[in-house]
């Protein structure tokens, strides 16, 4: 075992008032895939589209293919209900009800052994290329490298590690950081929100923000975004100064804010598809290591 990870899931947002994946109801922990094998010389599949969010087909038990959610914002692997009774899946031993068992998930020739799954959240509402049968987290390979080429619609798992973290390209999130975080720095301020490629949102950032922000107006409510644990309104305002990651400046000065968040501690904010769009997002899940590049 690789050990536990907690359920908390992802924070994606719809400003179209339609539900999507969130913090999945569950609390308790589950243990980690049995086992990762990867081929030496690395995986790539194409990047499908769902409203923005990355989506892979992947074999369950060599059934298939489904397609799945690829989610930064995801801490398990989550199964339609449907689907999990159409492949008869077992139920996990000492686990509630709902929770079962997987002998082998496939992205392309990477594999998944021993994948303990959850039910997954409702999913109406969700427009794109492709009709999601359920969510995979973005962090289920660790001691390999998971890259999301947006620009180049295409996905990479590779045996690999990133560099030490320089704040230019590659950003150190937290070990108890279970969706990883990365350093955004607005007039001066330093902004710390989740990377999600569940949310198909831009730059979302806490309430509590707005005093520290350089706004150009006061922020209009365009929206509320839909959890398990309830809804939260969601505000649009124009910053008057750029956005940097690391070396880079965001194309666009337009953020949300938002208390929307995919656990019990405090809205940090996050970071989706609109701006996660312009880059090659490269995660190491091993290292809490994430990169960022043009």
């Amino acid at each position: 075992m690789f050990g536990t990870r907690a359920l908390f899931g992802t924070a994606a947002l719809s400003f179209i008032l339609a539900p999507v994946f969130a913090q999945h109801p569950m609390s308790q922990e589950l243990p980690d895939p049995e086992k990762v094998e990867v081929p030496g010389t690395g995986v790539t599949v194409l990047m499908l589209d769902l409203g923005g969010r990355p989506v892979v087909n992947v074999l369950l038990n060599g059934k298939g293919p489904y397609p799945f959610i690829l989610d930064t914002g995801a801490t398990v692997v989550a199964v339609d209900p449907d689907l999990q009774a159409e492949l008869a899946l077992p139920p996990q031993p000492d686990a509630p009800p709902g929770i079962s068992r997987l002998d082998q998930l496939g992205v392309g020739g990477a594999i998944l052994q021993g994948v303990v799954v959850v039910p997954a959240p409702h999913m109406p509402g969700l427009v794109g290329d492709v009709t999601p049968r359920g969510i995979l987290g973005a962090s289920f390979f660790p001691g390999y490298l998971l890259t999301l080429d947006y620009p180049g619609r295409k996905i990479l798992i590779r045996k690999d590690e990133l560099p030490s973290a320089d704040h230019r390209r590659v950003f150190q999130y937290d070990a108890g950081d279970f969706i990883p975080r990365i350093s955004v720095m607005i007039a001066g301020k330093e902004f710390r929100p989740h990377v999600d490629s569940g949310s198909p949102a831009g730059l979302t950032l806490p309430l509590n923000s707005e005093a520290d922000l350089p706004l150009t107006a006061k922020p209009v409510q365009k929206g509320r975004a839909r959890t398990p644990s309830g809804e939260y309104p969601v505000f649009s305002a124009e910053l008057s100064e750029p956005v940097q990651i690391g070396e880079y400046t965001l194309s666009s000065r337009r953020i949300s804010l938002s208390d929307v968040a995919p656990g019990p501690e405090p809205p940090v904010g996050n970071i989706g598809f609109e701006v996660l769009q312009e880059f090659v997002v490269t995660l190491d899940a091993k290292n809490h290591r994430i990169q960022f590049t043009r």
